[in-house]
């Protein structure tokens, strides 16, 4: 498995497919052998397999990924060639580093030995990127603008055809959504050999029990009124996840009379902007912005309501799904693939990205209507078991593997 980057070292959406799907390959009974990209080199054994960190300049960042080729696909090479193993070897790329996997088959190829290039994608860094750039505004600031400004354009000039043409010469591409599937065809070639898989976060794997007491985290003790419905998110602070949208809505929530509390995790380049914004709103007695958490869970088990206010999402949420997990009420944009995976006003009530009136509106309604909460929380429950557990994951992916490795032994 070539992650790019170090899933034990970086938080989001990429580092979180990968760890799952190392899990899955363990739990099907594979021995995975992950590679990234890091400032030293070393190995070490994890609970989602052999994590190998190859020191490449630029480790951690998703639009460096071009760089990190060389430095990945020998370091596979080598470790291959080491183990004497005649293969069939299967290498499984996530996102713009497929172009690794695939220099890494070539370069074994030559030497006789047998790779299948199989990427998995969730979304284009070049779709990704410019959602980030559109959704800026005055209040993020110069700094942040420009610095978006300047990914985009290294996106554009250079890692966009290299994520493609990573994508374009792997045997398979594996994605969780049709809206996926149509953004690969469309930048690519429209017979590039995708399948859909189900996806599933890192914590289904883990057994999620309710304590029999839960003490409140001292970053929510603080908040009033102290018996409000509360509001989670957990995201990333950048442009396209929205969090100034979902801060805009709740100062009109407070302007309207109505009682909540809110709390907005995660780090990230916009975290400072919107704890200025959330100031500036007037919004401090009821809006905890903590930055990074390790256990999101401490939070999701006192929410009311979790919201994913974002712009753009690629495919789909690890947070969404972590929500249906713990069996929380839903309010959600409705973007990319989220409604591919919830109906809205059965599973979900679903806004439309950028919104901060329709969000507003959203909200009011669940704070209003605990008998709504209680029967949309349920059924996040019950998507989460029919749908995103790990069992669905494992065999899926099992499947895979086994279907292409039979391929080449022919």
């Amino acid at each position: 498995m070539i992650a790019g980057i170090d899933p034990l070292r970086h938080l989001g959406g990429h580092p979180s497919y990968v760890v799952a799907h190392g899990l899955a390959a363990t739990a099907a009974g594979f021995a995975p052998h992950m590679f990234c990209a890091s400032d030293t080199a070393g190995s070490l054994q994890t609970e989602f397999g052999y994590l190998h960190r190859v020191a490449a300049p630029l480790a951690g960042v998703h639009r460096a990924a071009p760089i990190h080729q060389p430095f990945l696909a020998a370091a596979v090479t080598r470790h291959v060639t080491a183990s004497q193993h005649p293969g069939p070897y299967l290498l499984h790329s996530f996102g713009a580093w497929a172009s690794s996997g695939v220099a890494a088959a070539h370069q074994l190829g030559r030497r006789g030995t047998a790779a299948i290039p199989l990427a998995s994608a969730y979304t284009l860094l070049r779709h990704e990127t410019y959602a980030k750039v559109a959704a800026l505004r005055r209040h993020h600031g110069t700094g942040p603008r420009l610095s978006y400004l300047r990914d985009y354009a290294w996106v554009l000039a250079i890692a966009d055809r290299a994520e493609r043409r990573g994508y374009e010469q792997s045997r398979l591409v594996l994605t969780n959504y049709e809206s996926v599937r149509a953004l690969l065809r469309d930048a690519c070639k429209p017979d590039l050999p995708v399948r859909l898989i189900p996806y599933a976060s890192p914590a289904a794997f883990q057994a999620f029990d309710e304590p029999a007491r839960m003490d409140l985290p001292d970053v929510l003790e603080r908040l009033r009124p102290a018996d409000a419905p509360l509001i989670v998110t957990v995201a990333r602070h950048d442009a396209r996840k929205g969090q100034d949208v979902l801060l805009l809505a709740l100062s009109r929530l407070k302007q309207d009379g109505v009682q909540f509390r809110a709390c907005l995790i995660g780090s990230g380049r916009l975290l400072a902007a919107n704890r200025r914004l959330n100031r500036q709103l007037g919004l401090d007695d009821r809006v905890a912005i903590p930055g990074r958490i390790d256990d999101v869970f401490e939070y999701l088990r006192h929410a009311d309501i979790f919201v994913l206010p974002s712009h753009e999402e690629g495919s789909g949420s690890v947070a969404l799904l972590e929500a249906l997990q713990a069996g929380t009420a839903i309010v959600s944009s409705r973007c990319d693939g989220i409604p591919e995976d919830l109906a809205d006003a059965a599973d979900a009530l679903l806004v439309e990205p950028g919104d901060a009136g329709e969000l507003e509106r959203a909200l009011a309604a669940l704070i209003a209507n605990p008998a709504l909460r209680s029967r949309l929380a349920r059924r996040a429950r019950e998507l989460y078991e029919t749908r995103f557990s790990s069992a669905a994951l494992v065999d899926a992916l099992s499947e895979v593997y086994c279907q292409l490795a039979a391929e080449v032994i022919k």
